[in-house]
């Protein structure tokens, strides 16, 4: 798959490693931890017994040995060769004043002491050609060779020709620092990024006059990678990401699934919708979610439960039929089979089945559909589905808390789920916020300005919490899958 960085969560987000012989940009503001990452990555082809290569273009060997102080590396090991480039003003065969290549001090000896090589693009690739092949190479950093080129085009062609020789020449794969300021002062520019294979972004956040630096990886071609910001570590054994997993060990919670009947989303989920709980689906109005409700609708029935549905307006229960085209069952026959009990909310399908229930104030309001679910359901376990847009019109707020409590203490068993779909914009805040609360699960549907509708999972004691996917849709069934 590809080579370690020495970091095991980090190669996990990178899905795999470094990619053979490819380059990775490591970018972010000074102090972040490019270079002792970079050195990691090298340490950890030293281990595996690589000829690794060490450029560094602001720091000397001394200055290198003080900043590795605290960590485990050896810049002494048989296998690493460590030289240093540097731009500055010299004496060159042409004038006096030009910008030379010039190694510092404790740095390798191979330019020739009676003149300084102009600081030019063929002069440094020349000058490190002199040092292939190698396995691994880190090139610390790309910030010391901005005076090479007079534009940033130029820059990005300085750049493309290094990688070309890294990566074609030597047959190395190599990890080039930057720094990126975060405010477009650094040299990680757009046209960097774009030269490079991939691209892990360091940043760093003041939180209680604590600094905390975080890493992302934001680029990597021909990989599926995880693009979610996680916490960069620097202690005494290297750099660690953390945390290796957002949701305790399954082994600590126990917890049985039902499928969403969309594979993506159970993968996201961690395995489906958690049974015994109650999961909240928030969306903005735009989208077209209730497609993915009557997948789970669809799961929950062929899963042997039965269905308490409280209806969204725009929903009848022939358009149900038409979500479940590729299914044995019908509305009809679920409701005659007392396997499907539905709660109109905002107006009368016409039909006028004993499990289609209408809200009446004056018969003790929606909790009837659950008492009703249990009453003729019999042994079979319960998937309750409950669009609150409609119901918080006849029904009061603190009727929707008293409810929710009465069933999870009565009625909610270990192996039945609960939906609640919300929009938080034409809600009550303190509601929303009460439901988000009391939810095991919560997913956000939204669509953005352009179209696209984003499924992202904020909360779940299992999968992949902070991870956002696109929503597709599709003319045959399942109808909807996450790309």
């Amino acid at each position: 798959m590809g080579l370690s960085t020495g970091c095991e969560r980090l190669d996990e987000l990178l899905g795999g490693g470094v990619p053979d012989k490819r380059s990775l940009l490591v970018s972010g503001p000074p102090g972040t931890g490019k270079t002792t990452l970079g050195m990691q990555f090298l340490e950890a082809g030293l281990d595996a017994g690589e000829d690794c290569l060490f450029v560094s273009t602001e720091q000397t060997v001394d200055e290198l040995e003080d900043t590795f102080e605290p960590y485990p590396f050896d810049l002494g090991h048989e296998g690493l060769t460590v030289i240093t480039v540097h731009c500055e003003p010299g004496d060159t065969m042409e004038r006096d004043d030009d910008l030379v290549v010039r190694t510092l001090e404790g740095g390798d000896r191979a330019v020739a002491e009676w003149f300084d090589l102009p600081f030019t693009r063929e002069n440094v690739v020349h000058y490190l050609s002199e040092y292939g092949p190698k396995d691994r190479i880190l090139l610390d950093s790309l910030s010391g060779l901005r005076p090479i080129a007079a534009d940033e085009v130029s820059f990005w062609r300085s750049t493309y020709d290094l990688i070309r020789l890294f990566s074609d020449t030597f047959d190395a794969t190599s990890l080039l620092t930057a720094e990126d300021g975060g405010t477009g002062d650094g040299v990680a520019s757009d046209l960097l990024r774009y030269a490079t294979h991939g691209v892990i972004e360091l940043s760093s956040v003041e939180r209680a006059n604590q600094r905390h630096t975080f890493l992302r990886v934001g680029k990597l071609r021909g990989r599926d990678h995880d693009t979610r910001r996680h916490k960069l570590v620097l202690g005494a054994d290297g750099a660690t990401v953390q945390p290796t997993q957002r949701t305790p060990p399954s082994e600590l919670l126990g917890h049985d699934h039902l499928s969403t009947g969309i594979d993506a989303l159970d993968g996201l989920l961690g395995g489906g919708l958690v049974r015994g709980g109650f999961t909240l689906l928030s969306h903005d109005g735009t989208t077209g979610y209730y497609a993915i409700n009557a997948r789970m609708l669809a799961s929950a029935i062929e899963a042997g439960m039965a269905a308490a549905v409280a209806l969204p307006a725009e929903v009848s229960l022939s358009r149900l039929d038409r979500y479940w085209s590729d299914t044995d069952w019908t509305v009809e026959g679920l409701l005659d089979d007392d396997r499907l009990f539905v709660l109109e909310l905002a107006e009368s399908n016409g039909d006028d089945h004993r499990n289609v229930l209408t809200y009446d104030e004056e018969e003790r309001d929606w909790r009837r559909l659950s008492e009703c679910c249990y009453e003729r359901s019999g042994d079979r376990p319960l998937f309750a589905f409950v669009d609150t847009e409609p119901l918080l019109e006849q029904v009061s707020r603190q009727r929707v808390r008293d409810v929710r409590y009465h069933a999870a203490a009565h009625h909610t068993d270990e192996d039945d789920i609960v939906v609640y779909t919300i929009n938080p914009a034409v809600q009550d805040t303190s509601l929303v916020e009460f439901l988000v609360d009391t939810s095991r699960q919560t997913i956000r549907i939204e669509r953005g300005d352009d179209g696209i509708e984003w499924l992202t999972l904020r909360k779940s004691p299992t999968g992949s919490p902070g991870t956002s996917t696109v929503v597709a849709y599709d003319e045959t069934p399942p109808y909807v899958d996450l790309v």
